[in-house]
Parts: C-alpha cells; structure tokens; sequence
C-alpha cells in the first residue's frame, strides 16, 4: 500500500496543485504564474512568484523559502526554475513578460 501511495503522489503534480499549495503556504501572495515547461508530464516549471514576503530578502534566500514550502513537491519534479518579486519588482518585471505568460497567471 505504502508504493501504491507514493505512485499516486507523483502523479499529482500539476500547475494546479503547485498554485494551489503556494497559495496556502505562501504569505502574503500576490501573483502565482506556474508554467509546466516538461510537455504535461508535470517534471518540469517555471515558478513566477509575488509576495510582500520577499521585501528585503536576498535571492538566495527567497529561493530557499519556497524550496522549503515545496519541498515535498520538489522530491517529484526534475527541474524547477522561478522568478521570486516583491510587489515593487512585480511592477516593473510584469511589462517585459510575454502577453502568453500572464495569460497563465493563476492568481
């Protein structure tokens, strides 16, 4: 039973449910893009966060914070890549994605 559990689990991995446990993990969210780049497999995306939470933390650090929160998802995805703004970032950042990009926004 334990395998079948764990076979489920990582088969449950989506943009969806990656937005889904951000916004419940992720204080003070703004804006959550999820693109799955893997095809549909769900082994492969790119993360594009916004959260009041980032204002006057490093990268690297804001990485870790949401390494951390995901880190039960993480242990089911081969690549991972994100883009980690604070509000004022957001701002600026937003007016040089591609219109496809926001039209993925989840949130």
């Amino acid at each position: 039973k334990p395998a079948l559990q764990r076979l489920f689990a990582m088969a449950s991995v989506t943009k969806e449910s990656l937005s889904k446990v951000l916004a419940e993990r992720l204080k003070g969210l703004q804006q959550c893009i999820v693109v799955d780049t893997s095809g549909g497999c769900g082994s492969a995306f790119e993360l594009y966060l916004v959260s009041k939470e980032f204002d006057g933390v490093s990268l690297l650090e804001r990485h870790r914070m949401v390494q951390n929160l995901l880190k039960e998802e993480i242990k089911q995805i081969h690549a991972l890549s994100m883009k980690t703004w604070t509000p004022e970032q957001w701002n600026k950042k937003k007016l040089k994605l591609p219109k496809e990009l926001l039209d993925e926004k989840q949130s």
